[in-house]
């Protein structure tokens, strides 16, 4: 299992065409958060959210019983679902916060509204799926 605060994402400044670029001793990871095209976000940030799986040429994601399966050309990598909502959301995140100070013509895409609104449930998603972890550990040290 990976630990999702072990990948570094940031917006990138530079002059080649990224969004953001991220660090992680996983590549698979730091393949997915790095993100080069705005077309992979407008067609990843539905299906995280309904948690439906997506396949997109050599990379995409599978939701299976509490646990996210991402893979790409650096192969595959499985997430608790919790986990990879977060990472999702800090993705996003840095997004929306680079396309804001950026002053990116993005934010005038049709796309754009839902996608912030989005963001904002899967944060309240993040909250609830918190919530259960700790019951279920609370519950186990109960049990115990």
């Amino acid at each position: 299992m990976n630990n999702t605060t072990a990948v570094d994402i940031r917006w990138y400044e530079g002059l080649e065409n990224y969004m953001s670029v991220a660090r992680s001793e996983d590549p698979v990871l730091e393949q997915f958060c790095t993100v080069r095209e705005w077309d992979f976000i407008k067609a990843i940030y539905g299906a995280i959210f309904s948690e439906h799986d997506l396949h997109l040429d050599e990379k995409g994601f599978e939701f299976n019983a509490g646990k996210v399966l991402l893979y790409n050309s650096s192969g595959e990598t499985e997430l608790d679902k919790y986990d990879f909502f977060r990472l999702v959301g800090r993705l996003y995140d840095v997004l929306i916060e680079g396309a804001n100070e950026d002053h990116h013509t993005v934010r005038y895409e049709t796309w754009w509204q839902e996608f912030i609104d989005k963001f904002f449930l899967l944060q309240e998603r993040c909250k609830i799926e918190m919530l259960q972890v700790e019951e279920q550990i609370l519950t186990l040290k109960v049990e115990s």
